[in-house]
Order: structure tokens, then C-alpha cells, then sequence
């Protein structure tokens, strides 16, 4: 009786086994991560004003692909980091690495308080940035207002929740009330000056003296002094103070009547 041997095919097995080395799912990624997500975006500074997400308590300027944001809940989440670039330079203002999300493990509503906001007509300077901020209940608010979307010229009271971040997520509009006013004449100088209210920025002077507050619809060329038609509206609803921060009215540009460039 004669017997076959399988000592070939055995080997032949194992070499093929060996060779067999399948990537995992976690392969290819320079780090792998645990993170928390809160639950309001923040107001952010990368190329240009943005909006971020805050993970692990602090701004994160990218996105992470497959991760769908839901404000008002407290995320965890497993992430990895790897190079979409494949080694070579990005391009300018882009992100030297991205991210992925492997598995969102733990998604649960974030507590919160409600409250309902006034928000002003126009924008003014903020006391921390050299930016624009909303008014809210009379007094400027350096961040936003996650999921509302302001349009100038308007007074709101919004329904939203308040967080332990102390940022807001909006639920509801529950009124947009165009501000109207009175017509007039301005001035409107070519350079910014220190709004010498005791308060730090720089601020257009309106009429000869420092104005905090955003001209809406008006768009100025740079080294221009102008005079202009607008509409003047009090910056906040009847019964309603402000802070010394926010002038008491805003203007809305109607016409330029005369535009100088300054040498």
C-alpha cells in the first residue's frame, strides 16, 4: 500500500500563512485617541475668525471625518491621526494632519439650563478682541450663540440652553424685530482710533468722536473718509439698559453721499 505525503502541501500552507499579514483597522494612523466633545462650539481664531469644536477642553480647529456633531450632547469619542498628505508638504493654510473617527463611544445629552437672551441690532467692539461681538442683554458677548444665525439690523429674543461652559446652544427664535429709526446724515472717518471709553479697541470715529458699534450694510474702503445717509435705531428693546461698553443706538447704511480717499 503506498501513502501520500503532504509534507509539500504543509509547507506550502505555512509559507502562504506567513506571507498573509492583513492590515487591521487601526494600522496606518500616527496616533490613536480617547476624547471628550462639549456640547457648544466656540469662538475660534486659525486663518480667520471660525467656529471649533471643544475637545478634551480646548479648541480643536479641525474636523474629524465620519463624526456628525449634534450640539448639546457630551461625546466620546476613539479618533485617529494620520498625515492625508502622504509626507509630502500642504498646501497653505491647510492642516498638516486630519482625523478620522474609529468609534463614537459614549454620546449622552450634556446638562443644561434654559434661559431666554436679547440680542442687539448690530455688533460692537469686543472688550477681549479686536473684533466685533453680538450684544447680548445689553453687554458684549465674545463668543457664539452655537446654531443661531444673526443677521444685523435686528432685534431677538432667543430661547436657548445654557451650559456648564457657560456658552449657549439656541432652541428657538422666538422674535426678529427690524430696528427702525430716524434719518440723518454721518461722518465717518478714514482711520480707527482707541475708543478712550476705558475699555480696550480700536473703534471708526462717527461724527468726530469714537463709535464702538458696526455700521450695518456698510462696507468702507480702507484710507477713505465718508459721509453717509443711514437710519439711527436704539440699541435696546424698550425698559432695557446697557453697558457702558454699547453705545446707545446703531446705524443702518442707506445711501455714501461722498467718499474721499486720505493720502
Amino acid at each position: 500500500m503506498r501513502t501520500r505525503s503532504f509534507a509539500p502541501f504543509f509547507l506550502l500552507t505555512l509559507v502562504f500563512v506567513g506571507c498573509d499579514r492583513s492590515t487591521g483597522p487601526d494600522d496606518g494612523y500616527l496616533e490613536i485617541r480617547e476624547v471628550t466633545v462639549g456640547p457648544t462650539l466656540a469662538k475660534c481664531y486659525g486663518v480667520g475668525l471660525q467656529s471649533c469644536m471643544v475637545v478634551d477642553g480646548g479648541f480643536f480647529y479641525d474636523g474629524i471625518e465620519g463624526f456628525e456633531y449634534e450640539p448639546g450632547y457630551d461625546y466620546r469619542l476613539r479618533i485617529g491621526k494620520y498625515d492625508p498628505w502622504g509626507g509630502e508638504e500642504p498646501p497653505q493654510d491647510a492642516s498638516r494632519y486630519a482625523y478620522r473617527l474609529l468609534e463614537q463611544l459614549e454620546k449622552t445629552p450634556a446638562p443644561s439650563t434654559p434661559a431666554t437672551l436679547s440680542v442687539g441690532p448690530t455688533r460692537v467692539m469686543c472688550a477681549q478682541s479686536d473684533d466685533f461681538c453680538l450684544v447680548v442683554d445689553g453687554a458684549p458677548y465674545d463668543d457664539m450663540i452655537t446654531s443661531f444665525e444673526y443677521e444685523a439690523g435686528y432685534h431677538y429674543i432667543l430661547g436657548a440652553n445654557r451650559y456648564g461652559d457657560g456658552q449657549y446652544v439656541l432652541s428657538e427664535v422666538v422674535s426678529s424685530t427690524k430696528a427702525t429709526g430716524t434719518e440723518e446724515e454721518i461722518t465717518v472717518d478714514a482711520h480707527r482710533v482707541e475708543c478712550d471709553d476705558g475699555y480696550p479697541g480700536y473703534c471708526k470715529v462717527v461724527n468726530g468722536v469714537p463709535f464702538r458699534g458696526e455700521i450695518v450694510g456698510f462696507q468702507p474702503w480702507h484710507d477713505y473718509g465718508y459721509r453717509l445717509r443711514v437710519e439711527r435705531f436704539g440699541m435696546f428693546p424698550d425698559g432695557m439698559t446697557g453697558s457702558p461698553e454699547v453705545p446707545a443706538y446703531g446705524y443702518r447704511w442707506l445711501e455714501t453721499l461722498e467718499s474721499t480717499p486720505i493720502d
